[in-house]
């Protein structure tokens, strides 16, 4: 490896930070769920379904970058458990609606009450501007990412095979 370490940081970040980041945010927000039967993931969304973010299978998967069968398996554990309910949309009949029943309201209620201390602790000695820096930096990077696309990965560079 050469001297000029600068240009590895971009990514190291991607490659080791950021998903450390968020693998360590999850297992924390697990831990303090397990008691209520909830996984972070599960009570994400529950809380897109109840903010209105999201209101199907596909565009719950669209909000949170994973494959519909992944949030398909999810929402049918949540289904189980009885806490969203599937209906037909009433203009377009091949979409399956999901809301939260009272049960699935009540859970997130109390995720939300196990959650929001430890969301902010994760958060402490990183001031608000510094933030907001970091939520316009990955919104940056998400854009070009989606500018790439998969149609277009013949513009990307080459590796040097060495």
């Amino acid at each position: 490896m050469g001297s000029d370490t600068s240009r590895y940081d971009a990514p190291f970040i991607a490659r080791l930070i950021l998903p450390r980041v968020t693998a360590a945010a999850f297992e924390m927000q697990d831990r303090a769920l397990a008691p209520i039967g909830l996984t972070t993931r599960q009570a994400l969304v529950l809380l897109s379904c109840d903010l209105g973010e999201a209101g199907t299978a596909v565009e719950l998967a669209a909000l949170y970058g994973l494959e519909a069968s992944s949030i398909t398996r999810l929402v049918d554990r949540l289904e189980r458990k009885r806490l969203i309910a599937r209906s037909r949309s009433s203009e377009d009949r091949r979409k399956t609606m999901l809301s939260l029943t009272a049960r699935g309201k009540a859970a997130l209620e109390q995720a939300v009450k196990i959650a929001t201390p430890r969301a902010i602790a994760m958060w402490k000695g990183v001031s608000e501007k510094e933030r907001e820096t970091l939520a316009t930096i990955l919104n940056k990077v998400l854009k070009n990412l989606e500018e790439m696309g998969p149609h277009k990965k013949e513009n990307l560079p080459l590796r040097n095979p060495r």
